[in-house]
């Protein structure tokens, strides 16, 4: 078996006797391999297997040269050239160190894994132009597995018959040997002349019940002779146990040129069992197989995909992508998306999912994407599309009713898949749509069973952010991606073997890892490196939350999301904070810059929380933690500590319980809310329940931000103190009672 490399260039003269002149021309410049898949060359009688090129590894090499290797281990740092692995048993005559029996076992077997991944595409795919292929025609009743019926598909059939009918081999062995040297003695008596001795008749040659011709016999010795032939020329391994002596290699080239098909045709008749024409029809095709390729003058079957990218793409979508939703990944703008699924939410809205996003990139081992890259700003777009798409389909109304039939039948796959509106109507917030790239990496330890899922930090400069306005995670223009690299040989034989229960357990499990990951990176797992710091917003009792966002909308705009969420009655609404202590230092930005964002995101955040504090029950929480039962039991408490308000506009229901609110604007003053003799002062220095508390607002003209100062002092209804002079705050107001406790405020922003 010969071993090329996708993308890999070579000499010339390193393929000659490997590939024909006209299948791909040799010059005297450097041959680029552009296929991946199988090859069966007549020009060296032997199997050429294209592999991709997730098997190469950019090295820098001791003379400061980037080149691409093969198998980079500790034994051996720098690995293997491309060419020093086309023939793998010259390795050791040339000098070379010789390719590890773990390495070299691996590449058999990938190598027949790539072949029917593609054998698969193939059949799904018919008349697909990346596919090229050719196999001789096969006359025999060959159930096939694969519609290309190369000379390896009847090889691979065979080892799986083998490895499946195990008791049937077992069968014909107990068979065989059962009462197979009892004499027969009505034969012997007829058959046979006695010798009589003493008076007694002795029979020198005792008929048995074992036949002179066992036909059973023949073909499993046919059929294991195969195997060793297989295992011998083509390095496979097909195991089994040796009960039969095997045709001589010199009996079987015989056998390889046509005698087999002529002795299999003499003995065909003599088999009736199901599993007895199956194993004779697998040996036929073998032998039928061997000998067209000896005999055809060009000797050639070919099963090659030109743009594997487009294989991998179609793999990683059947097996992670929703096929309901097919039609929506072509955009109007001509631009295609490669995956597109609906699952949860991030942020568990009840009775809403949300679109995922996810796009397939086929590159050599670590290979990472530019910042600035043709591939991130498509991705980003794929994500404004579907958004408009949604605002689209769902602004006019979620009712059936409130749009044309011909609207409600696009959208129905949507609604089939818990889809409706990403905005949300009352804080104006968009839900996340979570957006990533999927990129094939190699088990170091060439696991066909672990899927080896692992996110590409800024490290490794696999996240990237497109954002409008700070520190607003549910804004429309805020929108990152996220870079995962899986385990290309689990995906490769998870497509290959078909097996659509473990295809769809893992679909399952790999949408809960992508969903979790996402949640951790923005603000689960890890609070100190999380990208956004999260809290639950319960409303105190009597609060009109709708009003409060409507009011203070500059201070909570794409902070603030409403997850449909009600926990004891109350509404729950989602805050969401940049993490100053990770905020990613964006390429055009100076150090000095730099930092004086993370002093302004701190102070902004320092203020939105006091902000919100006057109204709701503020809870911390990681991004994914089950809120219904995290919130369930809160209680409304008092708050201690600053309070803060936007001046300047009417704030009903913006008040701490308790605090009666007054805001001059235009010499006009509003009061808010009635006293409950809930008192949020610190020391509880005005506990009377009795007083009336006042917020003391200077003179002002539009929205502000304030801060309570120096704590409540008492202010007498006879006093002159704050009723007069032009910028008296409450000039020609009445005091509700004799003594009422007054917070003054100072202005900041």
């Amino acid at each position: 078996m010969k071993i090329l490399i996708e993308e890999c260039r070579y000499d010339p003269k390193v393929l000659e006797g490997v590939l024909p002149q006209n299948r791909i021309p040799l010059t005297d410049e450097k041959v680029k391999i552009e296929h991946v898949g199988y090859f069966r060359s007549a020009a060296c009688d032997d199997f050429v297997f294209f592999l991709p090129k997730v098997v190469l590894e950019s090295k820098k090499m001791p003379d400061g040269k980037m080149e691409d290797r093969v198998f980079c281990t500790k034994e051996n740092e720098y690995g293997w050239s491309p060419e020093e692995l086309i023939n793998l048993d010259e390795l050791a005559a040339s000098g070379k160190p010789p390719l590890g029996r773990r390495e070299k076992d691996f590449l058999y077997e990938f190598a027949v894994w790539i072949y029917r991944a593609i054998a698969r595409f193939n059949e799904t795919h018919s008349g697909a132009d990346i596919i090229w292929q050719k196999h001789e025609k096969q006359s025999a009743g060959f159930r096939r597995r694969y519609v290309t019926n190369t000379l390896l598909d009847v090889i691979l059939a065979l080892i799986r018959f083998n490895r499946d009918n195990q008791d049937y081999f077992t069968f014909k062995v107990k068979e065989r040997h059962s009462g197979a040297h009892r004499i027969n003695w009505t034969r012997t008596i007829s058959k046979t002349v006695a010798v009589i001795q003493n008076g007694d008749p002795l029979y020198l040659e005792p008929r048995t019940k074992k036949k002179a011709v066992n036909f059973d016999e023949e073909l499993l010795v046919i059929f294991y002779s195969i195997l060793d032939h297989v295992n011998r020329r083509y390095s496979f391994k097909a195991r089994f146990n040796l009960g039969y002596e095997l045709i001589p290699a010199a009996e079987f080239k015989r056998y390889l040129s046509g005698y087999g098909e002529v002795r299999l045709r003499q003995i065909k008749y003599k088999y009736f069992s199901d599993r007895d024409l199956a194993l004779w029809e697998l040996c036929f095709a073998f032998f039928h197989k061997a000998h067209k390729a000896n005999v055809v003058s060009d000797g050639e079957e070919y099963l090659l995909a030109k743009n594997f990218n487009v294989v991998f793409e179609t793999m990683i979508d059947e097996l992670v992508g929703d096929a309901e939703l097919a039609r929506f990944k072509e955009l109007s703008d001509g631009k295609e998306i490669d995956h597109l699924y609906v699952d949860e939410s991030l942020t568990r809205r009840a009775n809403r999912n949300t679109l995922y996003i996810a796009d397939s990139k086929y590159y050599k081992v670590g290979e990472a994407l530019s910042a600035n890259g043709e591939s991130v700003a498509k991705q980003f777009t794929y994500a404004k599309n579907m958004l408009q798409l949604n605002l689209n389909l769902f602004l006019p109304g979620e009712s059936p009713s409130d749009v044309s039939p011909i609207a409600e039948k696009k959208r129905k796959p949507f609604r089939n898949s818990g889809i409706g509106l990403q905005r949300d109507s009352v804080t104006e917030g968009y839900d996340i749509i979570p957006n990533f790239f999927i990129s094939a990496n190699m088990s170091k330890e060439f696991s066909y069973e672990d899927p080896e899922l692992e996110w590409r930090g800024h490290d490794k400069n696999g996240e990237f952010r497109n954002i409008h306005f700070e520190n607003r995670l549910f804004d429309r223009d805020t929108l990152i991606l996220a870079h995962y690299d899986i385990n290309f040989l689990y995906v490769v034989s998870l497509y290959a073997r078909n097996d659509k229960q473990a295809q769809e357990k893992w679909q399952k499990e790999v949408r809960e890892t992508f969903r979790k990951r996402i949640q951790d990176l923005l603000g689960g797992k890890d609070e100190n490196g999380a990208l956004f710091r999260f809290r639950a917003l319960l409303p105190h009792a009597g609060v009109d939350a709708p009003s409060f966002f409507h009011e203070n909308f500059k201070y909570v705009v794409g902070k603030v999301l409403d997850p449909c969420l009600t926990v004891d009655g109350r509404p729950v609404y989602i805050l969401a904070l940049e993490n100053p202590g990770n905020i990613h230092k964006d390429q055009w930005l100076s150090e000095e810059r730099y930092l004086q964002v993370i002093d302004e995101t701190r102070e902004e955040n320092e203020a939105v929380i006091a902000l919100l504090e006057t109204v709701f029950d503020i809870v911390p929480f990681r991004l994914g933690d089950d809120l219904g039962s995290k919130l369930s039991g809160c209680t409304t408490t008092s708050r201690v500590g600053s309070h803060l308000i936007g001046g300047g506009s009417p704030m009903t229901g913006m008040a701490t319980s308790g605090v009666q609110i007054v805001s001059k604007v235009g010499g006009s003053l509003f009061p808010r809310v009635e006293s409950t003799g809930l008192c949020p002062c610190p020391k509880d220095q005005c506990a009377n329940p009795d007083s009336v508390k006042i917020l003391v607002l200077p003179f002002t003209q539009g929205a502000h931000v304030f801060r309570v100062k120096d704590g409540c002092r008492a202010v007498e209804k006879s006093s002159r103190e704050l009723t007069t002079g032009a910028e008296a705050p409450f000039l020609g107001v009445s005091f509700p009672c004799d003594t009422c406790w007054v917070w003054p405020v100072e202005r900041i922003s």
